[in-house]
């Protein structure tokens, strides 16, 4: 009897083919999944950073507007006080940027073409301490002192370009303090207002023992900025004020930024406020019309100052984007609404 053996236990070249085509795939697809769950960490990553981001700068805007006691905007106060604002030697607004119009009468809403409220820059007065001084007369004596806080868009890494959805810094600058005139006049005594000035000026221990920065500048809060008074400035020699800036300040009037302000919130993070170039899912320019003219507006920053002056609300919204080129891009979009007032 005969007994036919075929190739013992090994494989045929086409079963070796066909085995290795599918290990190779099987490879393939392991390592894709692998790439995929990658890169899905690194954009969750990306993420949840821009979102941190976002939320800590829209947060910072927040707390500082709850002590806030007067907004500007756009109208001949709020830009006659921008121009006196020392803006030298730091990051430049971008073209065509413009405070909110301040609206007592209207809600929070989209802008249309008969009425724009929406700014996309941000400028207002918060309350920075209130200083309580004992004259050697025995008089107490306490003197609110302000500063001016400016939030403005400003061009980085080429700023903004069709098709790209990056290209803003976000900057934030803080003025020197401001002694309020109400509470300076208030002191009808000229030696005691003498004291309080000096101590103001050379920043001496306040009635609890607190050194407070120096005060070189006494403002009247709602003045017209080019009208004589409403900025007066401490003598040092005399402790009276000088209606004419003296002591090597500018001249005319300059309210001269805090040391270390002025400085970008965003670039050095990697990050950027979103451009009006952005895709329309990135939620810019929900509130104001969009434009192309000119450096575009009012791309990812938008503010509305709206009701009486006892009662503001303020919007603040924002959209970041990383800068990270990588993968899918990342974005946040934010809003949040603030109760202000105009004192």
């Amino acid at each position: 009897m005969e007994r036919n053996e075929e190739h013992g236990g090994g494989f045929t070249l086409v079963e070796l083919l066909v085995a290795s085509t599918l290990l190779i795939g099987m490879v393939l697809a392991v390592t894709q999944l692998s790439l995929s769950g990658a890169d899905a960490q690194e954009y969750a990553a990306r993420l949840n950073r821009v979102t941190e981001l976002n939320q800590d700068v829209v947060d910072r805007m927040r707390l500082e507007l709850v002590s806030s006691v007067r907004q500007f905007g756009n109208d001949p106060e709020g830009n006659g006080n921008l121009a006196v604002l020392d803006l030298a030697g730091v990051p430049p607004p971008l073209a065509g940027s413009r405070l909110p119009s301040i609206s007592p009468g209207e809600v929070i809403r989209r802008d249309t073409a008969a009425m724009q409220i929406t700014g996309n820059s941000l400028f207002f007065t918060k309350l920075a301490w209130t200083d309580r001084f004992v004259c050697s007369s025995g008089n107490d004596y306490l003197v609110d002192v302000y500063r001016w806080i400016y939030y403005y868009l400003t061009p980085a890494d080429g700023g903004p370009t069709a098709g790209r959805p990056t290209g803003l810094n976000l900057v934030r600058i803080m003025s020197e303090p401001l002694a309020d005139a109400a509470s300076v006049d208030r002191i009808t005594d000229a030696d005691d207002q003498v004291e309080v000035l000096q101590h103001l000026q050379a920043a001496t221990p306040d009635a609890d023992g607190v050194r407070h920065d120096p005060c070189d500048v006494v403002w009247r809060r709602g003045g017209d900025p080019t009208e004589v008074g409403t900025f007066r400035q401490i003598d040092p020699s005399s402790g009276k004020l000088e209606d004419d800036p003296i002591s090597g300040r500018p001249d005319p009037w300059r309210i001269l930024r805090a040391d270390g302000s002025g400085r970008g919130l965003l670039s050095y993070r990697h990050h950027s406020v979103a451009t009006i170039h952005a895709p329309a899912n990135y939620g810019v320019g929900r509130y104001g019309i969009a434009t192309l003219l000119g450096s575009g507006f009012p791309h990812g920053f938008e503010v509305q100052v709206v009701g009486p002056s006892s009662a503001r609300s303020i919007l603040l919204h924002l959209v970041v984007v990383s800068t990270n080129r990588r993968g899918r891009p990342a974005w946040s979009d934010m809003q949040v609404v603030v109760d202000g007032r105009d004192l």
